[in-house]
């Protein structure tokens, strides 16, 4: 061939093919006739900014490829770090008056904002999905845990998709969005590995996520950690959760700003502290040795009156009287003051924790040039937990699942409390001192389940360093304010659906004065307690669990005069208790609140439990751990595991199935040659022991449970090729696994057994996993026993 044979490419060709850009189009001869593809100009909604179309003619060299420019933040917009602590009360952080070691959060403090008439829902759920959505906790389908569906539209427990989330507005925006740590706002029956994923963080909005689901997770062996829809295995030597998240999150700046130097970013950091278990590294927890000696009774005084010295209360603010659930200090005995005041140790550990990971990031966007123009903005979810009960314990599932240790079963654990093993949580008389001076808890809609720490520091956008707010903010003013900071719109359209009126008002004026106003009203429903706030007046309902809601009585309480509703002055105000009232059944109505529902979490857990059982699992390995919500339900009732297996060798060990923790859960094993059947409630375990070895080569091994009464009194046989090889009577059966899920060939996560370390995975193959349930419905005489074990009130 010639050179004048050659394919050629004239110049004006050349450098329009060198200049096609995003969404570009394509044409496709077909007999000879040009075809503009469907998605000529069309680049992904996030993408699209502004641009020109595609001009489309017969040859290349006459069309023009089209031009669409990624949509770009308005100039000068900032970054956004919303951090969320979880059962964190009014009054443990330093620069709220706590005596915990907060530094980096006092530091933010003093760089910026303290708000005093902070409001949450009661709820870490609920006050999640207002903070994403900006809507009521109820218009958001969440009303009461993600854990449960009620079947009603404010009770789905799974985060609406009638509104874009805070992510989705801001990363079409132009922002890179976040999420690391907690999450539960996706509802527990779809945090499988299946699905569906409509309500998981990249599903909404964040491009990238390090998280996890439930409303609690282990710090030191994460069960059930993900990034993206991907299951992480994490923990290990020095692991612990807060420092993963902070390391995470640096992780997900440094590669931002490497491929978009020029793009903000939208990141949420939600730590598990102080959410029970309990967990601290041992060198936190022991920087608070014997500092609580003196009691809650002396915390809370001492905490008040530095709330008042720092403004944060009005001088004439009195200490309420112990909430109730706790006795006074001095009533104590010697043993249970040095157990309870190891306890809050472990608490303060794990605030200090999430305070040096929370140092790490801001350390980090200081180094790295962002800390001027970037918006902090830090809260706790609801009220400090009372959920350790009055005695406090070492492992939150005892007492859940009816059996709590004994006070000499705790001790024993003293020196370790807190660590790799543990799974406290704190008694109520500190539940009073986290929450001074206000009433009552979390999942109370008095002040003490709602009222929580604020702080906004914003170098280029607040002046007023150290400043306090005494304006109101609730959680569902956080959507509109951090918009309205970035400069953003929200979309009257999302995806084509209409958006529902957000029903929060920005505050970012408060950000420049003290005085500016900001809106006076909200109601609060959490589990059949109400409450509704107009300027300084709460009407809150004095409602008793099981008992008619047309019952209860309304206090009124004037926070001008009262600041923590120790006063009712009702029968002084009828006309005011009636307006309020009027109101709160107006909301009501309005944002989905109805029907009201007060039964106990764990009776709606029961209830729900009957409805997903499942009679039959056919396993066949390898398979994903199932995700505890998801995963098979075994425990408490009468079923069978039947394991199909091979060890050519005749010495392979390891897990054969296990699903929870040693705090709660059950695993089979086989070690040194032996089928081990074991269950543990830390601190008891319960083992079955086959006495011979396994034979060599193919086998089938299974575990039967048959229960005389549920879900606690039964028996537990392990059989080999068909034959009884060992069986025991159980103290009291397993009520339910923890968080772990359920794992076949391994034990992911946390371990069940303390006879094996680390995943323990089975050398030999495991062609087969056999499950049958008995499904049959609880008598009453069985559901009677159990409400009694559980001292369940209905």
């Amino acid at each position: 061939m010639t050179d004048d044979n050659k394919p050629k490419i004239d110049r004006r060709s050349l450098l329009l093919g060198a200049g096609v850009g995003i969404g570009g189009a394509a044409v496709v001869a077909v007999g000879g006739a040009a075809i503009k593809s469907a998605t000529s100009s069309i680049a992904t909604p996030k993408a699209v900014g502004k641009g020109k179309p595609a001009k489309i003619a017969t040859s290349f060299k006459d069309s023009r490829p089209a031009q669409a420019e990624e949509t770009k933040a308005p100039a000068g917009a900032p970054n956004v770090v919303v951090i969320i602590l979880d059962d964190v009360g009014f009054a443990d952080l330093g620069c709220y008056g706590g005596e915990l070691i907060t530094p980096s959060l006092d530091a933010l403090a003093g760089a910026g904002l303290r708000y005093t008439n902070f409001r949450t829902t009661a709820m870490c759920s609920c006050t999640r999905a207002a903070l994403l959505t900006g809507l009521n906790h109820h218009s958001a389908g969440m009303g009461w845990l993600a854990d449960i569906d009620s079947g009603y539209p404010g009770y789905r427990g799974d985060l609406t998709r009638q509104n874009a989330t805070l992510a989705e507005v801001l990363v079409e925006a132009g922002w890179s969005t976040f999420l690391l740590g907690k999450w539960h706002v996706n509802n527990a029956e779809h945090g499988g590995a299946n699905g569906p994923y409509h309500n998981w963080p990249t599903h909404r909005g964040f491009e990238r996520a390090y998280w996890y689901q439930g409303h609690s997770s282990d710090h030191f062996h994460p069960g059930a950690l993900y990034e993206g829809t991907a299951r992480v295995e994490t923990g290990g030597d020095n692991y612990y959760l807060s420092d993963d998240l902070a390391e995470r999150a640096v992780t997900y700046l440094h590669t931002q700003k490497a491929m978009a130097p020029d793009k903000p970013f939208y990141m949420q950091l939600a730590f598990g502290a102080a959410h029970s278990p309990l967990q601290a590294k041992a060198a936190d927890r022991d920087l608070y040795k014997g500092r609580f000696e003196a009691g809650w009774d002396e915390i809370r005084k001492h905490r008040l009156e530095r709330q008042k010295s720092l403004g944060l209360m009005p001088a004439e603010t009195p200490l309420p009287p112990l909430s109730p659930g706790a006795k006074p200090w001095a009533e104590l005995t010697a043993d249970q003051k040095r157990l309870y005041a190891r306890y809050m140790e472990v608490f303060g550990g794990m605030v200090t924790g999430a305070d040096r990971a929370i140092g790490r990031v801001m350390a980090e966007l200081e180094a790295m040039g962002l800390r001027e123009n970037t918006l902090v903005v830090v809260f706790s979810d609801n009220g400090a937990s009372a959920e350790g009960t009055e005695t406090g314990t070492p492992n939150v599932f005892g007492p859940a699942f009816g059996r709590p240790a004994s006070e000499a079963e705790a001790l024993a654990l003293y020196d370790t409390m807190g660590e790799d093993g543990t799974f406290p949580h704190y008694p109520i008389g500190w539940t009073n001192a986290s929450n001074t001076p206000y009433r009552l808890y979390k999942q109370y809609t008095s002040l003490g389940g709602v009222a929580d720490p604020l702080i906004v520091a914003w170098p280029k956008g607040v002046a007023d360093k150290g400043g306090v707010r005494k304006q109101f903010v609730h959680v569902v003013d956080l959507y509109p304010t951090v918009l309205d900071a970035c400069g953003v719109q929200r979309p009257e359209l999302y995806r084509g659906e209409a958006q529902k009126p957000l029903e929060g008002a920005s505050v970012a004026k408060t950000f420049a004065s003290p005085q500016v106003a900001t809106r006076t009203e909200q109601y609060y429903e959490l589990g059949g307690f109400r409450a509704f706030e107009e300027g300084s007046w709460r009407l809150v309902a004095q409602h008793q669990r099981g008992k008619a809601f047309e019952d209860d009585h309304w206090g009124l309480y004037d926070t001008a005069h009262d600041p923590n509703e120790l006063r009712d002055v009702s029968a002084d105000h009828p006309e005011v208790a009636a307006r309020l009232r009027s109101k709160w059944d107006k909301a009501a109505a309005a944002y989905d609140v109805l029907p009201l529902d007060d039964r106990p979490l764990l009776l709606k857990l029961v209830q729900q439990r009957g409805a997903k059982l499942r009679k039959r699992w056919d396993i066949r390995p390898p398979i994903d751990p199932i995700s505890t919500d998801v995963s098979p339900i075994v425990c408490g009732l009468s079923h069978s595991i039947e394991v199909e297996l091979s060890r050519p060798k005749g010495d392979e060990d390891g897990v054969l199935i296990a699903h929870g923790s040693l705090p709660a859960g059950y695993v089979l094993y086989i070690d040194k040659g032996r089928l081990i059947y074991e269950t543990s409630l830390l601190p008891w375990s319960e083992v079955i022991a086959a006495p011979d070895r396994l034979p060599r080569g193919p086998v089938k091994v299974k575990y039967q449970q048959s229960m005389t009464s549920r879900p606690f009194e039964g028996r537990g046989a392990l059989y080999v090729n068909g034959r009884k090889v060992a069986e025991h009577k159980f103290e009291r059966v397993l009520f339910a696994p923890g968080y772990d899920g359920f794992c076949v060939g391994s034990d992911q996560g946390n371990r069940v057994s303390r006879a094996y370390e680390g995943p323990n995975p089975f050398q030999g193959k495991i062609s087969r996993v056999l499950i049958d349930v008995d499904t049959a419905a609880m008598s009453p005489l069985e559901i009677m026993r159990f409400m009694k074990a559980m001292s369940i009130k209905v």
